[in-house]
């Protein structure tokens, strides 16, 4: 359901935010925002958000139930989404939806794979109208907004977090020792764990990474 348009290479030096502590206080303050999509098995959105600039984090878990405490084997009536943390001066919430017809979902939409949108503010809140009336209300995805307890996020388990950077458990160890145990919030992996599409460079992120961390990363 990803439309990915990057006008710019996809470089560091575009981001201020890098590290999990630094990325959660620029989300409380402001200066970077939010936003959750349910669009099927989160594993691939993960990976393509994560490639888009100006995205800087993406987390993947469950939300769209007032359940407790699901997991992937107990996902309680919720769905799979992705969390993606964003500099709207890079990137705006439009693009991050992006082509309107990807979201069209004919008939009744429920189970863990059904498509949700989570607002956050009032310009993510006209974006997911705009695509309502575009598609009509029984073929687009819900809308919830945040706030609401059914759109509260329940980060995923471990071994789903950038699942195609799980895959090379040598890179994982190595990461941990780098970068501690929150390193799959990290700008660095967030890019990393993407598909590499058009304006992504790979080697320049992984100029930033320990020699060890960059020849696991190739080999895996």
């Amino acid at each position: 359901m990803l439309e990915q348009l990057l006008n710019k290479e996809d470089i560091l030096e575009n981001y201020k935010f890098a590290t999990p502590e630094a990325i959660e206080e620029a989300v409380k303050t402001g200066k970077l925002n939010q936003t959750v999509f349910a669009m099927g098995c989160f594993w691939g959105p993960d990976a393509n958000f994560g490639g888009m600039s100006g995205v800087v984090q993406t987390r993947v878990g469950y939300a769209g139930a007032s359940t407790l405490e699901p997991s992937y084997r107990d996902i309680k009536g919720h769905a799979e989404v992705v969390r993606v943390v964003y500099d709207k001066n890079q990137i705006s919430y439009r693009e991050l939806v992006g082509n309107f017809q990807s979201w069209f979902v004919p008939g009744k939409k429920q189970g863990q794979y059904r498509p949700i949108l989570f607002v956050f503010d009032q310009e993510q809140k006209q974006v997911a109208e705009e695509l309502t009336q575009a598609l009509g209300k029984e073929n687009a995805p819900e809308v919830i907004e945040a706030g609401n307890q059914r759109a509260y996020f329940w980060a995923a388990e471990d071994y789903h977090q950038k699942y195609r950077l799980r895959r090379n458990e040598k890179l994982v160890g190595l990461a941990e020792l780098d970068f501690g145990p929150r390193w799959d919030e990290h700008l660095y992996f967030t890019k990393l764990n993407s598909d590499a599409k058009k304006g992504f460079s790979v080697s320049q992120w992984l100029k930033k990474l320990p020699q060890e961390t960059q020849k696991a990363y190739r080999v895996g």
